[in-house]
């Protein structure tokens, strides 16, 4: 979920580091030199264990956990809405209230009167009130009841033609095919560029989470225009190629962060595409292009500790080491599958290196030190 680029913003990012908790050991288990179907498979063995089913009904009892920020007026706090309210450029649209906005299946007669729960992945893929996926709150997000109503169960995509637009721009209409890799069976929801990236995660989370499901559920609804009927990958080309652009375009942001802490304390597991988005295309192949994947060979020694900053950026990277290294070193930048993409020799007398990735396309890589015949990585992402 990506948190409105206002001026609470600043807030949440200054406060990150003590509110976002991350993943911890959760992952220890994982054999992160697995990659495409095996490592997708591992991470649904984990995600998938030891989970606590919350009752639909229950669901939004805990958006206070989940999903409120501080109101931009008036005080409180107020409820998260990516489909209606959020405002990436000003004060926010609406201001619901936890709990008395909740909508109790009243229907609103327009947009910013109440919100409702609303499953990212429409539950008619699955069908309606199937446990545990009905009330998984990794993809159960509070929506404004109107622009709910207005998205049914279409996929997301690039909107052509609009026939509905919400208070903040999300999009409901015709499939623009040129950028949805050739989909044009349905309309198509479009949320704004400040949660295309959440609501991609989402999806792959699904996928991921019921892979051993998906075969049973093409054919419900609109979904086998969606689903590929396989659990590897799970997606229709499109919608993957689709997921995998949003995923690069729109890194998690803090508070997307935050309330994947906030639901793995409620139901016991993590969207694992939010904590570590490098994940992406090391599991669904480069652009979402399976037939691509190939194994990630290169394994972290943790031999040096450096930091790497802007991240992201889109200019230049700076990689800074606490002293100067007594012996020669040599940097690589690694796409996300562990390819090389750039090689440099590190100033032996220097704690600076300063590297031009303006050619580079968007998406996650890695920084690989090797020093002593060892490597040594951290990631970071180019906007």
């Amino acid at each position: 979920m990506k948190y409105s680029k206002s001026i609470f913003l600043a807030f949440f990012i200054l406060m990150s580091s003590c509110i976002y908790a991350g993943p911890g050991t959760y992952y220890n288990s994982i054999d992160t030199n697995q990659s495409c179907a095996t490592l997708k498979t591992l991470l649904f063995n984990l995600i998938a264990s030891n989970t606590t089913v919350i009752p639909y009904g229950s669901v939004d009892n805990y958006y206070n956990l989940t999903d409120l920020k501080p109101a931009e007026s008036g005080g409180g706090d107020v409820i998260v809405d990516r489909y209606c309210s959020e405002n990436p450029f000003g004060l926010d649209y609406c201001n619901f209230r936890y709990p008395g906005s909740f909508c109790l299946g009243v229907p609103a007669g327009s947009q910013c009167v109440c919100y409702d729960k609303e499953h990212v992945f429409p539950k008619s893929w699955f069908g309606s009130d199937i446990y545990p996926m009905y009330s998984d709150m990794h993809f159960v997000w509070p929506s404004d009841n109107i622009t709910n109503g207005k998205k049914l169960n279409y996929p997301f995509g690039y909107v052509q033609s609009a026939s509905f637009t919400s208070n903040n721009g999300t999009k409901v209409g015709s499939s623009n095919s040129s950028l949805n890799y050739g989909y044009t069976s349905s309309q198509v929801f479009e949320p704004i560029d400040s949660f295309k990236g959440d609501f991609a995660r989402a999806y792959l989370y699904v996928v991921t989470r019921y892979q051993d499901s998906i075969p049973f559920w093409v054919g419900r609804s609109i979904s086998s225009y969606i689903l590929d009927g396989n659990k590897y990958p799970g997606y229709k080309p499109w919608i993957l190629q689709l997921c995998v652009k949003w995923s690069k375009i729109d890194p998690p942001s803090a508070f997307e962060r935050q309330r994947n802490d906030a639901v793995y304390s409620l139901q016991g597991n993590r969207n694992p595409y939010v904590d570590y988005p490098n994940w992406v295309e090391k599991v669904f192949g480069p652009n979402g292009i399976p037939s691509s994947c190939v194994p990630l060979s290169v394994r972290n020694n943790h031999q040096i500790d450096f930091s790497v900053f802007p991240n992201p950026s889109s200019t230049v990277l700076n990689i800074k080491l606490p002293k100067s290294l007594p012996a020669s070193a040599t940097l690589e930048v690694l796409d996300v599958l562990g390819r090389k993409v750039k090689e440099y020799k590190m100033d032996q007398n220097s704690t600076l290196q300063t590297i031009d990735i303006r050619s580079f396309s968007r998406g996650m890589y890695w920084v690989n030190i090797i020093y002593e015949g060892e490597n040594n990585l951290s990631s970071f992402s180019v906007q």
